[in-house]
């Protein structure tokens, strides 16, 4: 269910990935992601997902990334949430976006390993 009013959707590629080890003995994956979303036009960033242990099925994210509106102008924004296992080779995120205008968005969406693909929508926080 969501909180805020929907205002759209965003539609992601992986263009790379970075796997690292975390000091607690996890391990963090760092995905650059581009594609388009709803009144941000075209949109690059990194998304990291952050695991207690190598292989869990759950854990923290967070989102860093740059929004090249259609008129011409541009926006940065961040984020942090959470991601669980939705299906093979599928995770649910769920995240409170900042960005730059101002505006504090809601994100939903679930990340396709196999495809690379990271699709959902967004919602306004009322």
């Amino acid at each position: 269910m969501a909180i805020g009013k929907s205002i759209g959707e965003f539609s992601f590629t992986s263009s790379g990935v970075s796997i690292s080890s975390t000091e607690r003995g996890g391990m963090s994956q760092a995905v650059n992601m581009e594609g388009t979303a709803t009144g941000f036009g075209t949109v690059i960033g990194t998304m990291t997902f952050y695991a207690d242990e190598p292989g869990s099925d759950s854990g923290r994210v967070t989102w860093a990334g740059s929004a090249y509106l259609d008129n011409g102008d541009s926006v940065v924004g961040e984020g942090r949430g959470v991601f669980d296992k939705a299906g093979t080779h599928k995770w649910r995120v769920r995240s409170i976006m900042r960005v730059s205008d101002g505006s504090l968005l809601l994100s939903e969406g679930e990340v396709n390993l196999e495809g690379r693909t990271y699709t959902g929508a967004l919602y306004a926080w009322e």
